[in-house]
């Protein structure tokens, strides 16, 4: 094309200096059709090599008629699978990672007879790793002497990044060790398509799980009494203490959320949500409609921090749920 336009510049010239050659005047038009022609032929490519891949790119991110990628959802109630759009796909899975974390936490602490109540501090490896990666937390101090229940409801209610290391050093006495006790659990479970990096869900690229395997995870883990009330409840109130002479009250971000929707169709009754860069924003939630519980979980909806399209896709989901 660059050659083109280097004839038609020389042409141009020549008609410059004998106007009145109409051979030269032919030949400017030539050319002047070859360059159009040339450059109308290479948007026409472009546009097509652009929409080709505007199409492979949501093709691989969101599924058809959705904002997710991936959407499993489980009738809690009758024991059945109603929908698996993607559900077995390999995704990153962001902070749903502590959902593992809070059901290999109350095992072990089961095991060595400690209660909720109790106390239990951020250590100071788990807020320099936490700061270190950026991570969200609602402002216990390290050493500062809050409960296990405070930790806990911290992580899943508003994803506290020190509260998972925190519980994970405390409990296990190194982070890397919990974490091998996470994949461990998620391997006795049958977690066939989850593998853990991270007690909080930060970004690692050999860190995965799927849609039917969270729906699995919490299937069993909504029966622990102490897990169920963590996941559900949505407000709390943390313990008191010097740094914090009123506490600390928060809720469950996923409850809240919801609704702002205002929806009458069902009841969000807990849930978690998910987000990195990487990741995308993910979604597990815990719903009642018509007397029966559903486990909704949804993957990998790539967009801005602020866009929460994959609570429609649950809204959406749910609305059309159990109607005849």
């Amino acid at each position: 094309m660059s050659l083109c336009f280097e004839l038609g510049k020389e042409v141009n010239r020549q008609f410059m200096n004998k106007y009145s050659n109409r051979k030269h005047l032919l030949l400017a038009a030539l050319c002047l059709l070859v360059i159009l022609s040339s450059i109308g032929g290479y948007f026409i490519y472009k546009h097509i090599e652009n929409s080709n891949r505007l199409k492979m790119e949501a093709s691989g991110k969101h599924l058809k008629g959705y904002n997710s990628r991936s959407i499993y959802v489980y009738d809690l109630t009758d024991g059945k699978v109603v929908k698996n759009l993607n559900g077995r796909e390999r995704l990153p899975m962001a902070s749903l990672t502590k959902l593992m974390t809070c059901r290999k936490a109350l095992q072990i602490m089961d095991e060595k007879k400690l209660r909720l109540r109790e106390k239990a501090s951020i250590t100071k490896k788990a807020y320099n790793l936490t700061v270190e990666q950026k991570e969200i937390m609602v402002g216990y101090k390290v050493g500062e002497k809050t409960s296990f229940a405070d930790l806990f409801y911290a992580m899943i209610m508003q994803s506290d990044g020190a509260c998972s290391n925190a519980i994970a050093d405390i409990l296990r006495g190194t982070i890397t060790g919990f974490i091998g006790d996470m994949n461990r659990e998620a391997h006795a479970m049958g977690l066939k398509n989850t593998h853990y990096e991270s007690v909080e869900g930060v970004d690692k690229k050999k860190q995965y799980t799927t849609g039917e395997d969270v729906t699995k995870l919490l299937v069993s883990s909504l029966k622990d009494k102490d897990y169920y009330k963590i996941f559900t409840d949505r407000d709390f109130k943390s313990s008191t203490t010097s740094e914090h002479p009123d506490g600390l009250s928060f809720s469950n971000a996923v409850i809240c959320k919801f609704e702002e929707y205002k929806n009458k169709d069902f009841k969000i009754l807990g849930g978690k949500f998910g987000y990195t860069p990487e990741a995308g924003k993910s979604l597990a939630v815990l719903v009642e409609k018509n007397k029966k519980k559903y486990i909704v979980v949804t993957l990998g909806h790539k967009s801005t921090p602020e866009s929460y399209a994959h609570v429609e896709d649950v809204i959406k989901i749910m609305k059309a749920a159990g109607n005849k």
